[in-house]
């Protein structure tokens, strides 16, 4: 009799917690989530996304605030080294339907709308029957952006740009829209510091790597400083840029003569300026679901 009443009243304790939950849960889901989506790495540079979800849920206090991430290699890799499982927008965006969600902001920590923007989020966002999703744009998604993203970095840039080259490093996309952000972006530069060693390459694609090294030695600096143009500095600073591989951006100067030559080691997610842009592109994404 005593296990009888005993298991009654946990039953009942446990109709009563679902009840005065309830209201609870309704109204969290009625409010949009948030998922922040990124490429990924499988570097020590993840503490990056941690720096951008803390100033994420600074900013939006009070929303559920999930993350996803576009590279399957990247997410292959992670699991096969570290056993962590890093989600795909449509898993994540799966989840937060069946949790009651009916309205979604999903936000691109990518810089320029390419490939990865138009496959992995603007295709893969429309799949979930019931789901609205209202999608927060990359960096360089308009001219007003550029012009926010080179004031930012320009506080980085070294005062003597004659003896010193900045050369910025980005990822580069073979998608046209893409290509096109990169180098509206480059021209951007050139306007703004005409005759100056400011210079913009990408890993892949163009503006190329073989026009920026070429344009620093033609430039006669002694000093050569590597900014990523990157949200994270991971593999492409390591390895393509500051690797000691003959093929690396570092070799490639130094074949050529005995730079001095420096790197900044952390990608825009650490720049506040920056990642206000992207909070910015978020709030629009909100205001579009109505909250």
């Amino acid at each position: 009799m005593t296990k009888i009443r005993s298991r009654a009243w946990f039953l009942v304790l446990g109709i009563l917690m679902a009840s005065a939950l309830a209201p609870w849960v309704a109204a969290a889901a009625d409010q949009p989530a948030i998922v922040l989506t990124a490429f990924g790495t499988s570097t020590a540079a993840q503490d990056t996304y941690r720096h951008l979800d803390a100033l994420a849920k600074k900013r939006f206090d009070g929303y559920e605030i999930r993350w996803a991430f576009t590279s399957h290699k990247v997410r292959k890799k992670v699991w096969e080294e570290r056993g962590q499982e890093l989600k795909d927008l449509p898993q994540t965006l799966r989840e937060l339907k069946a949790a009651g969600f009916t309205r979604v902001a999903v936000q691109s920590l990518h810089v320029v709308p390419g490939e990865e923007w138009d496959k992995k989020i603007v295709e893969e966002s429309g799949k979930i029957p019931g789901l609205k999703v209202a999608l927060g744009k990359p960096l360089l998604s308009s001219a007003a952006d550029q012009a926010r993203v080179l004031d930012s970095l320009s506080k980085t840039f070294p005062q003597d740009l004659k003896e010193t080259a900045v050369v910025l490093v980005g990822h580069g996309s073979p998608h046209p829209q893409g290509e096109a952000a990169y180098l509206a972006f480059e021209r951007r530069l050139r306007s703004r510091y005409p005759g100056q060693n400011v210079f913009l390459g990408v890993v892949e694609g163009k503006p190329s790597r073989e026009a920026a090294l070429e344009a620093v030695a033609r430039s006669g600096a002694s000093s050569v400083v590597f900014i990523p143009f990157l949200v994270v500095a991971g593999e492409h600073v390591n390895k393509d840029i500051l690797g000691d591989d003959p093929a690396s951006w570092k070799s490639r100067l130094l074949a050529q003569r005995a730079y001095r030559i420096e790197a900044t080691t952390r990608g825009l997610g650490f720049q506040k300026d920056i990642v206000e842009i992207y909070l910015d592109h978020l709030a629009e994404a909100l205001k579009s679901l109505g909250k």
